[in-house]
């Protein structure tokens, strides 16, 4: 009895650690252009920056659902989601290429994503943005486009600036605030890149 129970438990502890070890084997380090550490679930190396980890200030957007999508790929879902997000961007005032672009760079189109950050869904809304819209279920496609394109909207109003919004949008409106413009945090000055070359 006492031989069978050893041999478990030495099973269980091998289990353990060899899942242990694959997850630990999908993260990737590498040095960013400042010399700074950076963690991450996918290589670097391709010229994307797929930050996943928060040393800067700025959200980082949900990029393991962009890892391996094909631009064939990442074109189908754009063209299975246009419907729904021109509808949100029309219901809230927003240009649809605009939302469309968010959309891209939050989420690549992936309605189930999450950020290492915590937000959620097509358009990445964080937990408590999320109540405070009233969006129950940011996996819910519908309320987390029309939530997504609302908080938009109003960072817009509040700051009468595309680029001021989306500066909010990513880093949070108090930031925008604080600086009194974009603040000065690398994540979010990309962010901003990457929604204008799309658009």
């Amino acid at each position: 009895m006492r031989k069978d129970s050893t041999v478990r438990l030495t099973l269980g502890v091998a289990l353990l650690l060899l899942q242990w070890q694959v997850a630990a084997s999908t993260v990737f380090q590498h040095r960013d252009s400042n010399g700074r550490a950076v963690f991450s679930d996918v290589p670097a190396g391709d010229g994307i920056q797929r930050t996943s980890y928060r040393t800067d200030f700025g959200r980082p957007t949900a990029t393991a659902s962009c890892a391996g999508l094909t631009p064939a790929a990442l074109n189908q879902r754009a063209r299975t989601w246009r419907p729904r997000i021109a509808a949100a961007a029309s219901k809230h005032g927003l240009e649809t290429d605009l939302l469309l672009a968010l959309v891209r760079v939050e989420s690549c189109f992936d309605s189930r994503a999450r950020s290492s950050a915590g937000a959620e869904g097509l358009t990445q809304l964080m937990p408590a943005t999320a109540r405070s819209l009233g969006v129950s279920n940011s996996f819910d496609a519908e309320s987390n486009l029309d939530g997504g394109a609302r908080y938009l909207s109003h960072m817009l109003k509040r700051f009468g600036s595309e680029t001021l919004a989306l500066a909010a949008y990513n880093a949070g409106p108090g930031n925008v605030d604080k600086y009194g413009g974009v603040p000065p945090f690398p994540e979010t000055e990309r962010y901003i890149k990457r929604i204008a070359a799309l658009r």
